[in-house]
């Protein structure tokens, strides 16, 4: 009966030796394309926050709309906590821009071959310019926390040009590229 305790203790032990020897699975695994993190968290939590907050002028008068709620404020904290991550996940390596065969609109933007390019031309402007969504969805979080709208609409604006920063180096034509087109 004695041998069986360390009959399963050697039987572990050479389980773990051969984990051990084992090539680790690859750190992240993308499986949506740059394109989907855009159309499914980026767009509608951006759009959210840009939504939260606004000033109307009618022929009524102006109206200001902003989160009273707790369940309003609790939106715009979880569409924060949406753009925070998907900066995140938009570094994840080997992450591609689009499936293949997906074109983009002719003319407007650059194709999916060519963003991919050039993201990995310069893999840290690409980084930079993700925190720079991080940073703003940072400033909107907050805001959302300490309820205040005013703040909620000065991070809009700088999701705003976060998005925009990033568009313009990758996403619309360079006129240098857009020549030899």
């Amino acid at each position: 009966m004695r041998r069986l305790p360390l009959f399963r203790a050697l039987l572990c032990l050479a389980f773990c030796v051969s984990c051990a020897k084992q090539k680790p699975e690859a750190e992240y695994r993308p499986t949506t394309t740059i394109r989907d993190l855009m159309d499914g968290i980026v767009d509608p939590a951006a759009d959210t926050i840009w939504d939260s907050v606004a000033t109307t002028i009618t022929t009524k008068g102006k109206q200001e709309k902003a989160p009273h709620t707790t369940e309003e404020w609790t939106t715009v904290r979880r569409s924060a906590l949406q753009l925070l991550e998907a900066s995140n996940l938009l570094q994840i390596p080997g992450r591609h821009v689009a499936k293949p065969g997906e074109q983009n609109n002719q003319g407007i933007e650059l194709q999916p071959d060519q963003i991919e390019t050039l993201i990995n031309q310069d893999r840290q402007a690409w980084i930079a310019l993700a925190h720079g969504l991080h940073d703003a969805a940072t400033v909107a979080l907050n805001a959302a926390d300490a309820k205040d709208p005013a703040k909620v609409l000065e991070s809009g604006e700088q999701i705003d040009n976060a998005c925009e920063h990033c568009h313009q180096q990758y996403w619309y034509p360079h006129p240098a590229q857009s020549k030899g087109r």
